[in-house]
């Protein structure tokens, strides 16, 4: 029973170590400030076309804005390349929900209102133009006419027109201290093991 303990209690903390090792962490990929606001009528789309530098991982982005009308807002991001939709979401987070949005969407002063992807999406480095819209049911004021202040494998193409900030994923490979720690402790729990089985 003892040794069925340590052997459950070390590949609990084998576990531990490898969602450590392999952990990643997002960062700003894109950042466009903006320099002033426009007020968007209902239905109407402001957007901003990026291009990537490198094959880039998201997981969200934000636009400057506040929502007076309080009607659902959407989100989307488009290939304009390929004509396709990669992402649309409608939404209406007034009250906040953290799985969803970064903070409650403002009625009066605008913020920053990160959306979060369901899923991690690839845009991939090259000649395709990617545009990331905000529209509303209602009117929004949304921040435009931005300066760069962030450009980490996304960059504007074009014109800057909305102020925009997009969330990566940057891979991160494998420390070898952990990795050498992880296998001595392995090796020390084999020999445990056999210790203990053939004594």
């Amino acid at each position: 029973m003892q040794m069925k303990h340590c052997v459950l209690l070390s590949l609990f903390v084998i576990a531990c170590m490898s969602f450590s090792i392999f952990a990643r962490a997002d960062s700003l990929v894109l950042g466009l400030d903006e320099t002033s606001r426009v007020t968007l009528g209902a239905n109407t789309a402001l957007s901003q076309d990026v291009q990537a530098s490198a094959n880039t991982t998201i997981d969200g982005f934000a636009f400057f804005m506040s929502d007076p009308s309080g009607a659902p807002a959407t989100y989307s991001i488009s290939d304009l390349t390929t004509g396709s939709t990669l992402f649309s979401e409608i939404f209406d987070d007034t009250t906040l929900d953290p799985t969803l949005t970064s903070v409650a969407i403002p009625v009066s002063q605008r913020a920053w209102v990160e959306l979060y992807l369901p899923s991690p999406l690839t845009l991939d480095a090259g000649s395709d133009v990617y545009a990331f819209s905000i529209s509303g049911d209602g009117a929004l004021d949304v921040g435009e006419n931005p300066t760069t202040s962030t450009e980490d494998g996304l960059t504007a193409f074009g014109s800057p027109e909305a102020g925009l900030r997009v969330w990566g994923l940057p891979a991160v490979a494998p420390e070898p201290t952990p990795l050498i720690l992880l296998g001595s402790g392995m090796l020390a729990l084999f020999g445990v093991m056999s210790g203990r089985i053939n004594p």
